[in-house]
């Protein structure tokens, strides 16, 4: 999320250096700056592809069109290598509209900046996978390469094990076990998951994308729509505005998701148990699922020849946790918490306070 935010504001220092040339032209030269329109555009599309679609990158990504625009001249003059006298003054003022615009956007987004964590503050490793395959027989995927479909993403939160008494400790504990709904990915959970990691905890989180778990496009016909609609970098952003314009519709689709519940954690335990061993115990999180799909799964790994399931903890049983089905928004997309009447939290209170009641969840489950 942080990495997200300093690409932005990267784009945004290269569109202010481009805009605000046309204030300090003192003799005649090649307009070399002129190049630093076409790196913005090419950023701000990369932006898209690389981190959620939000409306801060959408933003962002109209102005680069703007400035790509009022620049396309000056490019062209830069590509034939013609000596410019002084700019017009037309181009002037849309160059100083740009540079007022660019100021205006990074003030927004150094406001709602999400809070700057990574793996190390916490002490734990994270790596991550690609998945393919359906729901119900879904895999790691071994190499880009294969021409397997995409079928999600597999995060593993570990800690780090600095000696073999703290390595025995752990080695007592569960394999927790998550996967968030479409209003969120794991990334918006990222404090709690690594909280919970640094007590000892390893952490299985996915994404998923799999064609049998699709719920926005289900009704649409157009095959390049229902594509962009499922697609990782556009989904999340898809659901929240389907939620805003369309709440009863939307709320149907939440019912359906929770019946895929069963399916997609009954999937992330079996790669659990080829990842860590046959034996390993697992514990289920979930946030926003009907218990009964959850219980089904405690009862699919509890039922001969299995014996894993250990329990789950709902997060929706923390009245402190309110954002529930959205992830820990407080931390990781300040603009939604606004809107949701929640605040900037730097110290990851309610992650922690959530993390210790699953630890105590767990404990009690033992």
């Amino acid at each position: 999320m942080f990495d997200c935010f300093l690409a932005q504001i990267l784009v945004l220092i290269i569109i202010f250096f481009c805009s605000v040339r046309v204030l300090f032209l003192r003799h005649s030269r090649v307009d070399c700056l002129a190049a630093f329109a076409p790196a913005a555009l090419i950023l701000s599309i990369l932006i898209f592809f690389c981190f959620d679609f939000s409306l801060q990158t959408l933003c962002l990504f109209l102005l680069s069109v703007l400035v790509f625009f009022t620049n396309f001249r000056a490019i062209l003059r830069l590509h034939a290598q013609l000596i410019v006298d002084s700019y017009s003054v037309g181009f002037v003022m849309f160059s100083i509209i740009n540079l007022i615009l660019s100021l205006a956007l990074a003030a927004i987004l150094i406001m709602f900046r999400p809070v700057k964590y990574n793996a190390k503050d916490f002490g734990i490793t994270k790596t991550q996978h690609t998945l393919t395959g359906s729901a119900s027989n879904l895999r790691i995927r071994e190499s880009y390469f294969t021409g397997e479909s995409f079928s999600g993403d597999l995060f593993i939160y570990k800690p780090v094990l600095n000696d073999e008494i703290t390595a025995n400790l752990y080695s007592e504990n569960p394999v927790i076990i998550f996967t968030p709904g479409i209003r969120a990915t794991v990334q918006n959970y990222e404090p709690y998951l690594m909280l919970l990691a640094q007590k000892g905890y390893t952490v299985l989180a996915a994404d998923f994308y799999t064609a049998d778990t699709r719920l926005l496009s289900k009704n649409t016909e157009n095959l390049a729509k229902k594509r962009l609609l499922e697609s990782k970098f556009f989904r999340r952003f898809a659901a929240l505005a389907s939620e805003m314009k369309e709440p009863e519709k939307f709320e149907k689709i939440v019912l359906e998701e929770q019946e895929m519940a069963t399916r997609k954690y009954s999937s992330l335990t079996r790669i659990a148990l080829e990842l860590f061993g046959d034996e390993t115990k697992v514990f289920y999180i979930v946030d926003g699922v009907d218990f009964d799909s959850i219980y089904a799964v405690v009862e699919e790994f509890n039922t001969e020849p299995y014996s894993n399931a250990k329990g789950f903890f709902s997060m929706n049983r923390v009245d402190e946790y309110k954002s529930g089905g959205y992830g820990f928004i407080e931390q990781t997309d300040i603009l939604l918490a606004h809107d949701k009447g929640l605040e900037r939290e730097n110290k990851f209170f309610i992650a922690r306070y959530v993390a210790n009641k699953t630890i105590k969840a767990i404990t009690e489950q033992k």
